[in-house]
This record gives structure tokens, C-alpha cells and sequence, in this order.
């Protein structure tokens, strides 16, 4: 899939008045290496909020290095699921009472693809936001691994894992545009293609706002 092929794909996505494509400026030297990249992220992450939840949603954002890249593990879910199936999300579900952010996104990850909390270091928390569609809250946990984790699937849940590279923002397959609607004003939306999947939403805004934390 390139970027000409995603035009049926977003004749599907919500109306808007009015779309603008962006481009946006790379910084030069690209991502650092694995080991950089985790030591930057401890050192500019917020720490992880201590109080329990309860409500809310965690996302688990993993990092571990593969291939010479750092990668980021995100999940294509299952076509069974109600709420948004088959779409490219992180880990991640409800908070449930008694929780941290914390628990709830290692509980979560655990559940969906079967990577057990034990080799998995928390570095800090990258941030809220909300689902537009839905107006669902969730909160970014940033964590890493020092190898590529072992999965299991929840096929209940999750119908395939992807190795999102970091770099991928430095390459073509990676676009943004600004819309336009009556209801929400302008906003803008990253896209991220891999193919056959593309990743974009509140998913695509997490992980500009990771890239942002290594410029």
C-alpha cells in the first residue's frame, strides 16, 4: 500500500468540509539508537500519577529494540469486537478500581497479548486524550523491554500484533492533514501506513507525541 492507495480509505473516514495536507519539517539525525532513546524518555516523561483510578483507560505504549530499530507494539483489533474493529490501537483497556494507571496498562497488555508485567519497565506517563468519535478518555503509559517480547493472543481481542518502527516518521508512508468540520472546527490528523494497515486517530496522536519527546 502507498499513500495514492489510501484514497478509497479515507472516502470512508467522517465527513469533513475540508482537508490540507501538511508537511511537516524532519529533524535532522532521525531517531537515536535504542538505548538513547530510553534514556531520553526517563529523563523528560512525566513520573506515573500514584493515585488509584477507576475510570478512564490505560495504554500501554512498549518499546523494546529489534532489527537495529526501536520499535513500538500496537495491535489490530479483532473484527469482532463492537467498538472500533480491526482499527491499530496500543494496548490498553479500562482502569479498574483499586488500579493505578500503571497496573491497569501492564493488566491490559498481559490480557490482550500475553506479555507478562515482570519484563516490562515503566519509564513515565506521556499524557490524556480522547477518542473524537466517542469522547472517550485514556492516558499514555511509556514502557520498555529489553528485547523483543514473547506474545500470546487473546484472540477474543486482538487479531495480530504490529512492529511499528519509530523511523517510520521519517519516511513517505508517513502524512498529515488538517480538517475541517463544522462540529469540531480544524484539527490535525497524522497517518501512519502499514500496509495493509494504517494507523491513524487517537493511536497516530500518541505516538506523534512520543516522536516529540526524542526531537
Amino acid at each position: 500500500m502507498t499513500v495514492r492507495d489510501l484514497h478509497q480509505y479515507l472516502q470512508g473516514l467522517p465527513t469533513v468540509a475540508r482537508r490540507v495536507p501538511v508537511m511537516l519539517r524532519s529533524p535532522s539525525g532521525g531517531i537515536p539508537p535504542y538505548s538513547e532513546v530510553v534514556e531520553r524518555l526517563q529523563r523528560t516523561l512525566s513520573p506515573l500519577p500514584t493515585e488509584i483510578g477507576g475510570n478512564g483507560a490505560a495504554v500501554l505504549l512498549l518499546l523494546y529494540p529489534a532489527g537495529g530499530e526501536t520499535m513500538v507494539l500496537m495491535t489490530r483489533r479483532s473484527g469482532a469486537l463492537r467498538n472500533h474493529p480491526r482499527e491499530i490501537s496500543f494496548p490498553g483497556g479500562k482502569v479498574e478500581a483499586g488500579e493505578t494507571l500503571g497496573h491497569a496498562a501492564l493488566r491490559e497488555t498481559y490480557e490482550e497479548v500475553g506479555i507478562d508485567g515482570s519484563v516490562i519497565e515503566l519509564l513515565g506517563f506521556l499524557g490524556s486524550g480522547a477518542i473524537r468519535g466517542s469522547g472517550s478518555s485514556f492516558s499514555g503509559v511509556v514502557g520498555c523491554a529489553t528485547s523483543r517480547p514473547v506474545v500470546a493472543l487473546n484472540a477474543d481481542e486482538v487479531e495480530a500484533v504490529l512492529e511499528v518502527p519509530l523511523s517510520l516518521v521519517y519516511t513517505p508512508d508517513y502524512f498529515c492533514e488538517l480538517w475541517y468540520s463544522e462540529a469540531l472546527g480544524w484539527g490535525l490528523f497524522h497517518f501512519f501506513v502499514m500496509a495493509p494497515d494504517l494507523i491513524w486517530g487517537a493511536s497516530a496522536r500518541m505516538l506523534v507525541d512520543l516522536l516529540a519527546l526524542l526531537e
